[in-house]
């Protein structure tokens, strides 16, 4: 009886503390933000494409290829690399621009897989413009918003997603890589293996980890992961990787059309990932990709406040950086910061997380990801903490996921401290960290892991997550 009470207390506390939380917090964002040293555009790496012979450029939708890398693929096809270009969805997901176009308050099934037909079309005129030949554009044709069911819990072919916009399993698209194929991650996965292992690209080019579009970070786990397996499968096939930034609130900054300003990291994410390049436009350069901008004309009533900000005068790109899981020596399995390696190096995080980067998480500490830290125990056990900016909250729902990968296949593997789905574990939840332990066998003994965290409220809305992260398994 006690602990409801003081639960009941709690819930009414913070229904109190949300009718004034908004405008405090936004106090408090804008004062960090603020406060934050802004990276310079010569303080980049400038991208070279010396050396270079074969761009492969990977787009979740018709009109990412453009917004994140229109300059390249332009600079590119003027260098006389050979350009291709994949799309991964038709983009026909997307309600208000459907309902715009077909002037209809509830499109129907038909009228998502037109749209995804006129998106086709309007990215097939944008590349053809920045010098990209039909020939060379590939459509996959997998599910608008569906890239993260594919990549964790619709893996098997036997048990492909259905598209609650078209209301389809496979592709109902003329202009597909795989007609054959189902939506499923096997399947998806098989198309990029297919596509990277028969071009060879040696520049490939995808979303960056940290999108917070649930279609973007999606693409960029499945393209890193067959990138993975090319290399495994050829040593000798080392490709260099870069990724844009398309979705992110404090991304694009400032709003509006600035053809002469400067596009730079967000200040949160350039604390915890240094590894940037930019590739810097002539004038002409701009407005031809401002043009080609232009193209997506279904997306342009409702979506040209973003689209625009995309044409500055030079473009960004960041470097994804894989880990090696580390060898546990010593430390309390549930501490994460006493933990050392064999020669008593404290072991670092395989993956630093922004703070404070969102107006909720710049006051809330407990929903505030800082790291995901792994590591390999003596007796060949999986060891995963997450770590929060404050006290871990009972109240909110924790995740830890990992896709693990051997020679036979991939195991999916999930634990949660509340409301956990059929065959998850139960994370422990102490002081600052979350944590968990697996046996790697029981994984499959896989060569390499990627691990995801994410915090949930109450009701399953999404508070903070991490990028997938590539952890290699010596």
């Amino acid at each position: 009886m006690l602990g409801s009470a003081l639960i009941s207390s709690r819930r009414k506390a913070v229904r109190v503390w949300s009718l004034t939380v908004p405008l405090l917090t936004l106090a408090v964002f804008m004062v960090y933000n603020a406060a934050q040293p802004a990276i310079r555009l010569g303080e980049l790496t400038p991208i070279s494409l010396a050396g270079h012979h074969k761009l492969l450029v990977l787009s979740p939708h018709c009109d990412d290829e453009t917004l994140g890398a229109g300059g390249l693929i332009h600079a590119a096809e003027r260098a006389g690399l050979e350009v291709r270009v994949v799309v991964l969805t038709n983009g026909d997901g997307y309600p208000f621009a459907t309902m715009q176009e077909f002037r209809r308050v509830y499109p129907r099934a038909s009228d998502f897989i037109h749209m995804g037909n006129v998106r086709q079309r309007e990215s097939l005129n944008a590349l053809q413009l920045l010098g990209v030949p039909e020939k060379n554009v590939t459509f996959l044709s997998y599910p608008d918003r569906g890239t993260t069911e594919l990549w964790f819990d619709n893996w098997l072919a036997s048990d492909p997603y259905k598209s609650a916009f078209t209301e389809s399993t496979r592709s109902p698209y003329p202009m597909t890589y795989d007609p054959e194929a189902v939506y499923a991650g096997e399947d998806l996965l098989a198309d990029l293996q297919g596509i990277i292992e028969t071009y060879r690209p040696d520049l490939i080019v995808y979303p960056h980890p940290d999108d917070v579009h649930p279609d973007h970070w999606g693409l960029s786990a499945f393209a890193r992961l067959a990138i993975a397996i090319a290399e495994r499968g050829d040593p000798e096939y080392q490709p260099m990787q870069l990724a844009y930034l398309v979705h992110r609130p404090d991304f694009p900054e400032p709003l509006g059309l600035h053809m002469k300003q400067s596009l730079l990291p967000p200040k949160a994410l350039s604390k915890v990932d240094s590894n940037w390049y930019r590739l810097e436009l002539q004038s002409e350069d701009v407005q031809l990709k401002y043009d080609a901008i232009r193209e997506y004309r279904t997306q342009w009533p409702t979506l040209h406040g973003l689209m625009e900000r995309f044409a500055r005068r030079n473009e960004l790109f960041a470097e994804p950086q894989p880990a090696v899981l580390p060898n546990l020596h010593s430390g309390a399995l549930d501490r994460p910061d006493t933990w050392q390696d064999a020669a008593g190096t404290m072991i670092a995080p395989v993956e630093p997380d922004p703070q404070r980067d969102f107006i909720t998480r710049a006051v809330a500490s407990d929903d505030d990801l800082v790291a995901v830290f792994a590591a390999r125990t003596v007796k060949g056990d999986l060891l995963l903490c997450d770590q929060m900016r404050g006290l871990v909250n009972p109240l909110l729902i924790y995740s830890l996921q990992v896709n693990a990968v051997s020679d036979s296949g991939v195991v999916h593997y999930g634990a949660q401290n509340l409301q956990r789905p059929a065959g998850w574990h139960n994370l422990k939840l102490t002081g600052s960290y979350i944590c968990d332990r697996v046996s790697l066998a029981e994984l499959g003994n896989p060569w390499v892991v990627f691990v995801g965290a994410k915090v949930e409220g109450a009701g399953h809305e999404l508070l903070d997550q991490t990028a997938w992260q590539v952890i290699y398994i010596d």
